[in-house]
């Protein structure tokens, strides 16, 4: 079986929220970097919220429920970058986030804004896609030069790698354990002990743990058994009720019902 997952740039675009513009509440299925151009704005994500202005950077990632919205006073105008593939995932973890794992320090705009520029004309021509790859990467390395994450021990830094793997293609059923050894080259051993180390879980554990939660998420919007077992790596639904009915004590469909009828 062929584990390589090729990446694929999707989109990049701006947007001035002068007419106060706001997205969300919701989820993307993809990764989008939104720089801030100029003014001010708030970002929610995971029930928490960061004030931002003109020079930082907010990531979303796939299937994180956020939402966003200008200053009333100085509403922002932002670029963003939309993407979803394994090499971006591997440049992303070279990023130090300032704060959590979404909030990018500020970067003067000469340092950065003329790729999101350049990118934003060629991705919109299928002829230019090969240089719209190379132009999206010269972004996040941008960020990762700017903001480079703290040196770690190797056990630190797979575990880190492979938590970021597992953040961005857990919703892909043929992703799993041997995905993240090959990519990172170590032994499930090594995985094994950096997850313990690091957490107090195995990665197994842990993946599918990470799975019933994006799952439990979906159930509470309504979202059929179905379909959440589809969009969160699980090809067998039945499978998935028993999981998930092993793990929290209670039938997916049962915990969605409790949600929708509120």
């Amino acid at each position: 079986m062929n584990n390589k997952i090729k990446p694929c740039f999707v989109y990049c675009g701006r947007q001035d929220c002068s007419d106060m513009h706001s997205w969300g509440p919701g989820i993307r299925t993809n990764y989008i970097i939104h720089y801030i151009v100029r003014g001010k704005g708030s970002f929610v994500n995971g029930g928490k919220t960061y004030a931002l202005s003109a020079g930082q950077s907010f990531l979303i990632r796939p299937f994180d429920e956020v939402c966003y919205f200008p200053d009333s006073n100085d509403p922002w105008e932002y670029t963003w970058i939309d993407f979803d593939g394994e090499e971006y995932v591997r440049l992303l973890k070279k990023i130090g986030f300032c704060e959590s794992d979404c909030i990018i320090g500020k970067i003067e705009s000469e340092k950065i804004l003329i790729f999101y520029e350049m990118l934003s004309l060629l991705s919109a021509n299928k002829n230019q896609l090969y240089t719209a790859d190379g132009l999206a990467r010269t972004i996040l390395g941008t960020y990762a030069d700017c903001y480079p994450v703290s040196v770690r021990s190797s056990e630190d830094s797979y575990f880190e790698s492979a938590r970021l793997m597992i953040h961005g293609f857990y919703h892909r059923p043929e992703f799993g354990l041997p995905y993240i050894c090959d990519n990172l080259g170590i032994s499930r051993a090594t995985l094994h002990r950096s997850f313990k180390k690091n957490c107090g879980a195995s990665p197994g554990a842990y993946l599918l743990n990470y799975r019933i939660e994006r799952a439990g998420e979906l159930l509470e919007r309504g979202s059929s058994v179905k379909s959440t077992a589809l969009s969160c790596g699980f090809q067998d639904p039945l499978y998935f009720s028993k999981v998930f009915s092993s793990a929290l004590g209670i039938s997916p469909r049962e915990y969605r019902r409790r949600f929708i009828n509120k």
